[in-house]
């Protein structure tokens, strides 16, 4: 298993979750995988909300083809803003976000990337070598998955 995915699934099942720059720097490789992933695949996800505190359904996490300069759209996933009036506007990349709200983001990720993953089943896209290394993803992000 690749050692950014092991400090994610590590922290993702941890009691507390130091932000420091090992976890922005696993973010951000997560994030710019599945870019990739999610341009070959072109199957859009919306997953759990990542809001803070009482807005805690403010925020969600999406992979589509986000808007990221007019006329100018790229697929991956982002924070998004999920009040419908927003559009599901992108707000954060995954290693932009907040040092509180990362702590919600990196406990979300296995649930999110196993819905993805199934979205992408459901489309047919999972025998695709995108598909078997989201499912691959998925699965090292699982609680009982060993080093």
């Amino acid at each position: 298993m690749e050692p950014f995915l092991k400090i994610l699934r590590d922290r993702a099942h941890a009691g507390t979750i130091p932000a420091d720059a090992a976890l922005t720097e696993a973010l951000g490789r997560l994030s710019r995988l599945l870019a990739h992933l999610a341009a070959d695949l072109q199957v859009e996800y919306v997953g759990p909300h990542v809001g803070l505190g009482d807005g805690r359904d403010a925020f969600c996490l999406a992979v589509r083809a986000h808007e990221e300069a007019p006329n100018r759209r790229v697929w991956g996933v982002r924070v998004c803003s999920a009040q419908p009036h927003a559009g599901l506007r992108a707000d954060w990349d995954l290693a932009a976000v907040s040092r509180l709200r990362k702590v919600i983001v990196v406990r979300a990720l296995p649930a999110f990337l196993a819905g993805y993953a199934e979205a992408v089943a459901q489309a047919g896209r999972a025998p695709t070598r995108a598909g078997a290394r989201l499912n691959h993803i998925a699965h090292a992000l699982r609680a009982d998955v060993a080093a």
